[in-house]
């Protein structure tokens, strides 16, 4: 987000920011709390959840370094509309609204970008709405691996490799199905050779095999 800002405008915003450290599971805020800070995730990965009050989560997004969160409510100064929490020990960056907006009006490119980064997520968001009511659960588990891969992943010389802490449980709760479904789902790609699975670390081994699942 602040590529093209030359040396000193970055010294300008080091002085407008705060850094914060989480410890892994610890919840940064939960959705309905009051918020008009900025967070900018400087190491760690967090996911943004929401959960139906009975326990039931759904894992929206896995936001790692380099990332933002928090800019809805500290763009309309309204309540937080999902729970962000730590996957491991993770440090941010923080800004107030009232500074970032005043440092913005200087950096227009900056909006620019959040607003193609905004883009970008509620295209993610249709899509997975579109998954959630017409695709089957390997559609869905398949779309879940390549949505964090396209974010997170690393290509490597045998294919792109996913290693950001994800439980089963995480997997399956981005993908809508149960932990049960979920695992599976793994065991029978990982037997067709379209992944690889070692801990929680997935590599796609055959990317196109694994995008046939999606239709």
């Amino acid at each position: 987000m602040f590529s093209d800002l030359s040396d000193p405008d970055l010294d300008i915003l080091l002085n407008i920011v705060v850094e914060r450290s989480y410890r892994k599971g610890e919840v940064i805020f939960h959705a309905e709390d009051s918020g008009s800070v900025l967070f900018i995730l400087k190491s760690g990965t967090v996911k943004i959840s929401i959960s139906d009050g009975k326990g039931k989560e759904d894992i929206l997004k896995i936001v790692s370094s380099g990332d933002f969160f928090g800019e809805m409510s500290m763009l309309d100064d309204q309540h937080r509309s999902a729970t962000v929490t730590a996957m491991e020990k993770c440090s941010a960056l923080i800004i107030q609204r009232e500074l970032f907006i005043d440092f913005i009006k200087k950096y227009p490119q900056i909006p620019l970008k959040m607003l193609a980064t905004l883009c970008r997520r509620f295209r993610k968001t249709d899509e997975k709405i579109a998954s959630l009511r017409f695709a089957d659960a390997y559609g869905k588990v398949a779309k879940a691996i390549l949505d964090i891969a396209d974010e997170n992943g690393i290509r490597k010389e045998n294919g792109i490799e996913i290693s950001h802490m994800l439980s089963r449980q995480d997997l399956a709760d981005i993908a809508g199905v149960t932990r049960e479904t979920a695992t599976r789902i793994l065991i029978e790609f990982q037997k067709s050779g379209c992944i690889k699975v070692k801990g929680k670390t997935i590599s796609i081994l055959n990317e196109a095999t694994l995008r046939r699942e999606l239709f």
